[in-house]
C-alpha cells in the first residue's frame, strides 16, 4: 500500500504557531494506519505519502514506514527516515532527519519525536525551528503538554546568520535560556533564566522575559526603555507602556523621569473608525521656566508646562470630509527644552476644516489659530474664524477657453492689530491660442471685487496714510497677455528647447486704500516662480496695479541618456509707480531685479541647482541659493548655500549660510555621515556639527551620532548630544542618549 507521491521542496510562507504545526503533523501520522478514518477526521484533503518500505505488524499493532518517508496533506509536508504507529499504546514516533514544512513557510527540524495521550503530550529531541524571517530557535529537547504548550530545554534564539567560513562560531547575538515556553493559547513566548550574548560573550541577564508570539500584531505591555542625560533636563529615563485597548484603538502611556524637572507625563491615543481616524498626543510637566535674554533672565518656579498635538480625518461621504489639526504649547521654549516630542518649527498651527470636492469645484470652511514659538516679544498671533472658500472651474468652450470663479470670506482677529472682515470674489476667463507658425498666446481677463470692514489699531498705516474704521471696497479689473515661442531642435544625442516668454499685464494703478489693512500680503519675494503672475503679492489684501511687462528666456537640453540641463532668466519693468505698495511690500517701481534659476542633472550621479536675484543698479546679488548633490547611494557629497541681503526676509538682517553633508557606505554593513552648518557672516561661530556612524546587518543595528549646536536662548542651552542606538531585530530597540 504505497501512494506514488513524493515532495522534495520546501514551501515558503510564514508560521506563527509552532505547537499547532506539530499537532497537525502528528495527526497526519495517525492516519497512516487507517486512510478511511483519516478522511473523516481531516477535511483539508487526502493524505498522500511515499516510503521505500512499509511494514504492518498486526500482532504487535505497529505500522512502520522506513526510508525517505514523505507525508503530504494539503500544503503541509513531513519528511523523516522512519515513522511508526503503535496502536496499542496509541503512540506515534518519527526518527531521523525529521523535517516538517508548514504552509506558511516555517520549517521544524528534529531527530526524534514521540506523542502520546491522544497526541496531546510528547517529546522531541534536538529540535530546531527556522522561521520565515530566517530567525532560528533551537533546543536540546522539547516536551509538549496540555495540547497547546511547548517547552524547550536549553533553548537558543537568534536571527543572525552563521559565519560561512566557520559555522561553529557564535553569531553576533543570541538569547540563551534554561527554558523557553511557548503557550499557544495565551500566544506568549516565555524565557526563564535568559542571557543575551554578543559574539558568544554574555552581556545581560534576566530571570524572566516574555514577548508575544508572531501571531500577535499588537499586545499590551512595556516597550523598550530609553535613558540618557541632557544638559537641559539632566538625567532622564522613560519606559513607555503600550495599551492595546481594542482592535480599533490603542494608547501609549509614556512618563519621563528627568533629573532637573521631575516627571514629564506624556502619552498618545489612537483610534480608527469606519470613516476616519483620530490621534492625540501630549505632555504635562511642573517645571521651572527661564524667561528673558541669555544675559538677563528671570526664573519662574513650578510652572505648569506642556503641549498637545492632535489630528483627525473623517469622510462624510464621497464628496465631503472634515477634520482638524491641533498644535499648541504652553510657552515658546517648552518643545525645544523638552526635546522628546519633535518640535514643529517656529510656528504652531491649529486648523479645523470642512471641505468638499465635486468635479473641478472645491469648497471649504476653515478656522486657523497660530502660535509663534520664537523667543522675544512677538505680536499676538491672528485668529482666523471662519475662512470660507469656493473655487470653480468651468468646462472648455468652443474657443478653448474656461471660466473660473474664486470667492472667499475671512474674519480675522488680532488683539494688537486690526480686526477685519473680508468678502472677495474673482471672476476670470482664460483662452489659449496657437498660431500656425508655433506662437502660443494666452489671454486672461479677471475682475476682482473686495469688500472690507476694518477696525484699525493704528492711526496711520505703514505708508503713513491716515486710517479710518469702517467699510471699504475695491473693484479691480485685470488683463494679461502671455506670449511663448518655443524652438525645438532634436539631434542624435537628445533635444534642445529654447523658449522666449513675454507677458503684458495691465490693471488700474493703486487699488490699495488705507481703509484696507494689510494682513496676508506683508512679505513679498520676487523670483522665477511669480515673475509672470498678475499679482506678485501673496494673499489678497494687496493688489499690484499699473502696467507691467515681464520677459524672460527658458532653455533646456534633454539628453538621450536621461539627463537634463534647464535654465531660466527673466525680469520685469513697471511703467507706472505705486510708492505706497513699494513701502508696504517692497515691490519695486521701474525695472525689477534680474531673477533666474539653473537646474543641472546630466547624470543620475549629479543633481544641482542655482537660484539668484541680481540688482543691476548696484551690481550686487540680493539672493543666491545653491544646492548640489554628487555621487551615488554608496558615496555622496552635498552642499546647500543661501545668501540673502538685508531686508529680504522679515526679522533677518542678512543670511549667509553654508551647509555641507557627506554620506558614505564603507562596505555592506558600515556607513558614515557628516554634516556641518556654518554662518559665514563675520565674527560668528558655526551653527551646528553632526557626525554619525551606522552598522546594519540582518539581525542588528548599531547607530551612533554626535551633535553640537551653538545657539542658545533663555531656557534652552547649547547642546552637546551623543546618541547611541542598539537595535536587536525581531526583539526590539535599546536606546542610550548621553549629552
Amino acid at each position: 500500500m504505497v501512494f506514488a507521491y513524493t515532495v522534495r521542496s520546501f514551501f515558503q510562507g510564514r508560521v506563527h504557531r509552532v505547537t499547532a504545526a506539530l499537532c497537525v503533523a502528528f495527526l497526519l501520522l495517525t492516519m497512516l494506519a487507517s486512510p478511511a478514518r483519516s478522511q473523516e477526521l481531516d477535511s483539508s484533503g487526502p493524505i498522500l505519502f511515499s516510503a521505500d518500505e512499509i511494514a504492518n505488524d498486526q500482532e504487535l499493532g505497529i505500522v512502520t514506514a522506513r526510508g525517505n518517508v514523505e507525508i503530504l496533506q494539503g500544503e503541509r509536508v513531513l519528511l523523516a527516515d522512519s515513522v511508526s504507529l503503535n496502536r496499542k499504546t496509541e503512540t506515534v514516533s518519527a526518527r531521523g532527519n525529521i523535517k516538517l514544512l508548514e504552509p506558511s513557510g516555517e520549517v521544524i527540524f528534529a531527530e526524534y519525536l514521540e506523542l502520546t495521550n491522544e497526541l496531546r503530550d510528547g517529546v522531541l529531541e534536538e529540535i530546531r525551528i527556522l522561521l520565515t524571517d530566517n530567525a532560528r530557535l533551537a533546543g536540546n529537547g522539547a516536551r509538549r503538554y496540555g495540547g497547546n504548550v511547548t517547552e524547550l530545554a536549553k533553548g537558543v534564539y537568534s536571527p543572525c546568520l552563521l559565519c560561512k567560513d566557520d559555522p561553529s562560531k557564535s553569531p553576533l547575538w543570541q538569547v540563551k535560556a534554561g527554558r523557553v515556553i511557548h503557550d499557544q493559547k495565551r500566544r506568549k513566548i516565555e524565557y526563564r533564566n535568559a542571557v543575551l550574548e554578543m559574539w558568544g560573550v554574555p552581556v545581560a541577564y534576566t530571570p524572566y522575559f516574555e514577548h508575544p508570539d508572531p501571531t500577535v500584531q499588537r499586545e499590551t505591555g512595556f516597550l523598550y526603555p530609553e535613558f540618557g542625560d541632557n544638559n537641559n533636563v539632566g538625567f532622564f529615563f522613560r519606559a513607555p507602556f503600550f495599551w492595546a485597548i481594542a482592535d480599533d484603538r490603542d494608547a501609549t502611556i509614556d512618563p519621563i523621569y528627568t533629573g532637573n524637572d521631575g516627571i514629564v507625563y506624556s502619552g498618545e491615543y489612537r483610534q480608527r473608525f469606519n470613516n476616519g481616524e483620530i490621534n492625540f498626543s501630549g505632555s504635562l510637566a511642573i517645571a521651572d521656566r527661564e524667561i528673558g535674554s541669555p544675559v538677563v533672565t528671570e526664573i519662574r518656579n513650578d510652572q505648569t508646562r506642556g503641549h498637545v498635538f492632535a489630528d483627525a480625518r473623517f469622510d462624510i461621504n464621497d464628496n465631503w470630509r472634515t477634520g482638524f489639526d491641533i498644535e499648541r504649547s504652553t510657552d515658546q521654549t517648552y518643545l525645544r527644552r523638552f526635546n522628546f516630542f519633535e518640535p514643529k518649527g517656529s510656528t504652531l498651527e491649529s486648523n479645523a476644516f470642512l471641505e468638499g470636492f465635486n468635479g473641478r469645484n472645491y469648497a471649504a470652511a476653515n478656522a486657523y489659530l497660530f502660535q509663534d514659538t520664537r523667543t522675544g516679544q512677538r505680536p499676538d498671533s491672528p485668529v482666523v474664524l471662519p475662512l470660507l472658500e469656493y473655487n470653480g472651474l468651468g468646462e472648455t468652450d468652443r474657443y478653448g477657453g474656461r471660466w473660473a470663479l474664486d470667492t472667499n470670506f475671512r474674519f480675522l482677529t488680532q488683539d494688537d492689530r486690526a480686526e477685519s472682515q473680508r468678502l472677495s470674489m474673482d471672476v476670470g476667463y482664460e483662452v489659449p491660442f496657437t498660431s500656425s507658425f508655433g506662437l502660443v498666446t494666452t489671454v486672461t481677463g479677471n475682475l476682482r471685487l473686495d469688500a472690507y470692514h476694518t477696525e484699525h489699531n493704528a492711526v496711520t498705516d505703514e505708508a503713513g496714510r491716515r486710517t479710518e474704521d469702517g467699510f471699504e471696497g475695491r473693484l479691480h479689473p485685470e488683463f494679461k497677455l502671455d506670449l511663448r515661442y518655443p524652438f525645438v531642435r532634436p539631434d542624435s544625442a537628445g533635444e534642445t528647447v529654447i523658449e522666449p516668454v513675454v507677458a503684458f499685464l495691465a490693471s488700474p494703478n493703486g487699488g490699495n486704500p488705507p481703509g484696507i489693512s494689510n494682513d496676508d500680503s506683508v512679505v513679498v519675494e520676487i523670483d522665477e516662480t511669480n515673475l509672470f503672475d498678475q499679482n506678485r503679492t501673496p494673499g489678497q489684501d494687496r493688489v499690484e496695479g499699473g502696467i507691467r511687462l515681464a520677459y524672460g528666456l527658458r532653455a533646456s537640453r534633454f539628453f538621450a541618456t536621461g539627463g537634463s540641463i534647464a535654465g531660466f532668466i527673466g525680469q520685469s519693468h513697471k511703467f507706472t509707480s505705486d510708492n505706497t505698495l513699494e513701502i508696504e511690500t517692497g515691490l519695486e517701481n521701474g525695472t525689477s531685479d534680474i531673477v533666474g534659476r539653473i537646474d543641472a542633472r546630466p547624470t543620475r550621479y549629479i543633481d544641482t541647482f542655482y537660484r539668484f536675484r541680481f540688482n543691476q543698479d548696484d551690481r550686487e546679488f540680493n539672493r543666491s541659493e545653491l544646492g548640489a548633490r554628487f555621487g551615488s547611494e554608496a558615496f555622496q557629497i552635498g552642499a546647500d548655500y543661501t545668501f540673502l541681503r538685508e531686508g529680504e526676509i522679515d526679522d533677518v538682517a542678512q543670511l549667509d549660510e553654508l551647509a555641507l553633508r557627506f554620506n558614505a557606505k564603507l562596505d555592506d554593513y558600515w556607513s558614515l555621515r557628516l554634516f556641518t552648518r556654518q554662518d559665514l557672516s563675520e565674527d560668528t561661530e558655526p551653527l551646528e556639527h553632526q557626525a554619525g556612524i551606522r552598522y546594519e546587518d540582518e539581525c542588528f543595528v548599531f547607530d551612533a551620532r554626535f551633535r553640537r549646536t551653538f545657539t542658545s536662548s533663555a531656557d534652552v542651552d547649547e547642546i552637546d548630544e551623543y546618541i547611541v542606538r542598539l537595535t536587536f531585530k525581531t526583539l526590539g530597540e535599546v536606546e542610550t542618549d548621553l549629552f
